[in-house]
């Protein structure tokens, strides 16, 4: 008789618990990460500059960087997120805190959607406060959203990670920290 391994079972999922998440892997995650931290700083720029009017080329710029947001926003990287950290069966911890990042990722969407329909109105800068307020919501929940998805790559990932892979995302974490 022949003796069974124990870890004998199904290939896929003993191969994806096994996955090594490399600095490839991340890059493009990353750059996402950068682009929503750049127009957070610009969101935070206009709010320190109001009552006063962006330029109407950085105005432009910035909508258009919000559109792409709300369009693209939380589709691409939650499917890739979630191949990425599955574990190949049902685990309640990475369900909800994969969760957590897709509704953060709506959240940013839709307070940029509400900051596209404001900057829309004729009258946008006539109440500072409230765009203010608007901008403010919208680059401090967006930087939280970042910081915690690359804390629940770090968390999820763990010893899956590269030296390298896990190095990048504390330099992310580092940097936007210091911003």
């Amino acid at each position: 008789m022949m003796d069974r391994n124990p870890l004998q079972g199904s290939v896929v999922p003993f191969a994806r618990r096994w996955h090594v998440i490399q600095e490839i892997d991340l890059i493009r995650l990353l750059q996402e990460h950068r682009r929503r931290l750049l127009l957070c700083r610009q969101a935070e720029a206009m709010a320190d500059g109001l009552p006063d009017r962006p330029e109407g080329a950085a105005m432009t710029l910035f909508l258009k960087a919000l559109e792409t947001l709300v369009t693209r926003g939380e589709q691409a990287d939650g499917a890739y997120l979630e191949a990425m950290l599955s574990n190949g069966h049902d685990d309640p911890l990475i369900d909800t805190l994969l969760d957590h990042v897709r509704h953060r990722h709506e959240a940013d969407a839709a307070a940029a959607r509400e900051l596209v329909a404001a900057f829309g109105e004729a009258d946008a800068f006539a109440a500072p406060e409230t765009l203010g307020h608007m901008l403010r919501s919208f680059f401090t929940g967006c930087r939280r959203a970042v910081d915690f998805e690359q804390l629940v790559i770090i968390a999820l990932a763990g010893h899956r990670l590269t030296p390298e892979a896990r190095g990048l995302l504390v330099d992310a974490l580092a940097e936007s920290l210091a911003a």
